[in-house]
C-alpha cells in the first residue's frame, strides 16, 4: 500500500522515459535525468492573532510530513500565499505587512522584508497575494498597489501600480512581446470591483469593470481574455455566501462557466504532448452553508463541465475544503481541508478554525491515492509544490 504513490508517480512519467529509449538507442546505458515533482507544501493562516502561521511539506519520495516555521519567530500571523522562484519561496505575510523570502533547501528565513517600510504606511499595508516573471515578484496589497521585489537582490523596487480596490489573486498573461499582469480587486465585496490589466512593457494600467464582476480572488489568463473566480456576495448579516462562481472574461463580455465555486486550482491540459488548455477543477463550499462541497472540472479546450466525485478516502473524507491545486507536472490533485470541530453538534457540524487541519491528493478521476493523506498546519490557505531532478536508468 505505501508504495502506491510512489507507483502513479513513476507511471506519470512513463511516456518520457519511452520517447528518450526510441529515440535515442546509442545512450541506452546512460542515466537519464528528468525534472519533477518532489512535494507539495501548504501556507497555513494559523489562528487569528495567535502568530502560528506555518508552512507544512509532504515529500513525495519519503511520504513523510514535516512542520516548518510553526509558531513565534516564523511565518508570524496570517501567511497569506507563496511562490517559488529557484531555491527561494517568497511567502505573503498578510497581517504582519512582510514578505518572507525561505531557502527551499531548509526552510529558513533568508530575510524579512516588510512591505510598509518599503513601499510605504498605506501603499505597503496587507500583502495578500504573489507571483513571479523573469528576475521579478509581484504582490499586491491592501494598500491598492502592486509590488515588485527582485528574486536576486531581495530589494523592493521603486515602481509599483496603483490598482483598483482590494486586490487579491495576481496572474501573467499576455507573452514574451507583451507581457500583461492581471489582478483580480474584490473591492471586499462592497460593489466596486473590478480587474486590472498591467503592461508591463510600459506600466499603463487598465481597469476592466462588468456587473458581473462583483468579488473576484483569482484570474487565470487564457485566449483573448480570463477566467475569475468571483465569491459573489454576503447577505445582510453576512451569515450566508451567494451567487460565487467560475466566469469568462472576453472582448466586453462575461460569461458564467462553473455556477457554484467558491475554489479554483489550474492543471496543464494536453493532447498528446501538446499542451492545448487547462483543466480547472473547483470546489464549492460557501460560507454559512450546511450543504455538503461539490467539485467540478470545467475543460478549457471542449468548453465542458463536468461534475468530480471523490472516492477511496473512507477515514479521510474532506470535510470543509479551503484550498485546491493541480501538480502541473504529475496531475495529482491535491485538496486541503479544516477539520470538523468536535465540539459541534451532530446535526449541524462545522469547522474548526483552531486545529490543525488535513490534505488529501486525488487522481482527476477523483480516485483517493493511498497514503497521500497528511497533516497540516491550522486553517490551511494555499498550495504550492516543489520540485527536484530525478535519476533514471534503462
Amino acid at each position: 500500500m505505501k508504495k502506491y504513490l510512489l507507483s502513479l508517480m513513476m507511471l506519470a512519467m512513463g511516456s518520457a522515459l519511452v520517447t528518450s529509449c526510441l529515440s535515442d538507442d546509442d545512450n541506452k546505458n546512460e542515466p537519464l535525468i528528468v525534472t519533477n515533482t518532489s512535494g507539495v507544501y501548504v501556507i497555513n493562516n494559523g489562528s487569528w492573532n495567535q502568530n502560528n502561521g506555518s508552512l507544512t511539506y509532504f515529500d513525495y519520495g519519503t511520504l513523510q510530513t514535516r512542520q516548518l516555521l510553526n509558531g513565534a519567530g516564523g511565518l508570524g500571523d496570517t501567511p497569506n500565499d507563496a511562490y517559488t522562484k529557484g531555491d527561494t519561496i517568497f511567502v505573503v505575510g498578510s497581517t504582519d505587512n512582510t514578505i518572507f523570502a525561505v531557502n527551499r533547501k531548509d526552510f529558513s528565513i533568508i530575510k524579512a522584508i516588510s512591505t510598509t517600510e518599503t513601499m510605504g504606511a498605506a501603499e505597503g499595508y496587507n500583502p495578500r497575494h504573489i507571483t513571479g516573471y523573469g528576475n521579478n515578484i509581484y504582490f499586491t496589497t491592501y494598500g491598492g498597489y502592486v509590488g515588485i521585489i527582485d528574486a536576486k537582490t531581495l530589494q523592493v523596487s521603486q515602481i509599483k501600480y496603483q490598482v483598483g480596490s482590494g486586490p487579491e489573486g495576481l496572474a501573467m498573461g499576455g507573452n514574451a512581446t507583451e507581457p500583461i499582469l492581471y489582478v483580480a480587486n474584490s473591492d471586499y465585496g462592497y460593489g466596486n470591483a473590478s480587474i486590472s490589466k498591467i503592461k508591463l512593457s510600459n506600466g499603463t494600467v487598465e481597469e476592466i469593470k462588468n456587473e458581473k464582476i462583483q468579488n473576484p480572488q483569482e484570474v487565470i489568463p487564457y485566449g483573448d481574455g480570463f477566467f475569475f473566480l468571483d465569491w459573489g456576495h454576503y447577505t445582510e448579516d453576512y451569515s450566508q455566501q451567494l451567487d460565487a462562481g467560475l466566469y469568462y472574461y472576453s472582448n466586453g463580455k462575461v460569461e458564467k462557466v462553473v455556477e457554484d465555486a467558491t475554489g479554483v486550482g489550474v492543471g496543464v491540459l494536453y493532447v498528446g504532448t501538446t499542451a492545448v488548455g487547462y483543466n480547472l477543477i473547483t470546489f464549492n463550499a460557501p460560507y454559512g452553508s450546511t450543504s455538503q462541497p461539490t467539485y467540478s472540472m470545467f475543460n478549457t479546450y471542449t468548453g465542458t463541465k463536468t461534475t468530480l466525485t471523490l472516492k477511496g478516502d473512507q477515514g479521510y473524507e474532506i470535510f470543509s475544503p479551503a484550498a485546491i491545486a493541480v501538480d502541473p507536472l504529475r496531475g495529482f490533485i491535491v485538496i486541503a481541508s479544516r477539520q470538523k470541530d468536535p465540539d459541534s453538534p451532530a446535526e449541524y457540524p462545522y469547522a474548526s478554525y483552531t486545529l490543525p487541519g488535513y490534505a488529501n491528493m486525488y487522481t482527476t478521476g477523483g480516485d483517493y491515492i493511498q497514503n497521500s493523506h497528511f497533516e497540516t498546519g491550522i486553517e490551511p490557505h494555499m498550495i504550492g509544490f516543489l520540485y527536484g531532478e530525478e535519476t533514471y536508468t534503462y
